[in-house]
C-alpha cells in the first residue's frame, strides 16, 4: 500500500481548504447513527472520523486510496476499488444518504446524468444526496478561479449546468457556493438533492 499517495492527496486538499468544504457537506447531510451511507469517489475517506457510526460504503477507482481507507477505517466501513454500478445498487440499496464529493466535474454530461439517475434509484424516497464540485462562476475571486482552472477535472461547469443535470433526476435542489474565503481558498458548488424523480415516477 502506498500511504504516501493518500497522504499527499489529503495534504493538497487541506492546502486549499477542500477538507473544510467536505466537512460542510457532512454537516449538510447530517447522518444519524445507523444510517446507510453511500460515498462514490470516496478517495482515502479521510473525513470518516467526522461521521457517526453508520453503515458506510465507499467506492473509488483509485486502488491506492481504497487500500489506505481499508487500512485506517476497515472496521468502520466497506470499501470497493471499482466504480459503483447497477449491480451494486441491486445488492446494497437503498441508502439514507449519498455523497458525491469532487466527482461530477470529472464526468461528461452523459456520464454525470447516468450516475445521478443510478443514485436516484439507490436512495430511499426520503434520502438525500450531497454533491460538491469545482465550478466557475461570475464574481469568483481571482485566486479561486485560478485554483479552479488548475483542477484536474475536465468538465468544470458553471453552477447552472450542474443544477440542470441534477434537475433531471431530483425534484428538490438546494444549492450554494462553499469557500472562496481566507480559510477555504478554493470555491466549490454544493447541491443538496432530494425527492428522487425515480421514486415518484
Amino acid at each position: 500500500m502506498d500511504r504516501g499517495h493518500a497522504a499527499l492527496y489529503v495534504l493538497s486538499q487541506r492546502m486549499v481548504g477542500a477538507d473544510l468544504a467536505r466537512r460542510t457537506c457532512l454537516e449538510a447531510l447530517a447522518p444519524r447513527p445507523g444510517d446507510r451511507i453511500l460515498d462514490i469517489g470516496c478517495g482515502p475517506a479521510y473525513y470518516l472520523d467526522h461521521l457517526p457510526a453508520c453503515d458506510y460504503h465507499g467506492f473509488d477507482t483509485d486502488r491506492r486510496h481504497i487500500a489506505s481507507a481499508r487500512a485506517r477505517y476497515g472496521d468502520r466501513g466497506h470499501f470497493y476499488d471499482e466504480p459503483y454500478g447497477p449491480e451494486h445498487a441491486a445488492r446494497l440499496a437503498p441508502f439514507d444518504g449519498v455523497l458525491l464529493l469532487g466527482l461530477l466535474h470529472h464526468l461528461d454530461d452523459e456520464q454525470a446524468s447516468s450516475l445521478l439517475a443510478l443514485v436516484a434509484r439507490s436512495i430511499r424516497p426520503t434520502g438525500r444526496v450531497i454533491t460538491l464540485d469545482t465550478a466557475l462562476y461570475e464574481g469568483q475571486s481571482r485566486l479561486a478561479r485560478l485554483i479552479a482552472k488548475n483542477d484536474r477535472g475536465d468538465f468544470i461547469r458553471p453552477p447552472k449546468a450542474f443544477r440542470r443535470l441534477a434537475s433531471e433526476h431530483f425534484a428538490s435542489i438546494e444549492d450554494r457556493i462553499v469557500g472562496d474565503t481566507p480559510r477555504m481558498l478554493a470555491s466549490h458548488y454544493m447541491m443538496e438533492l432530494s425527492s428522487p424523480v425515480s421514486a415518484s415516477a
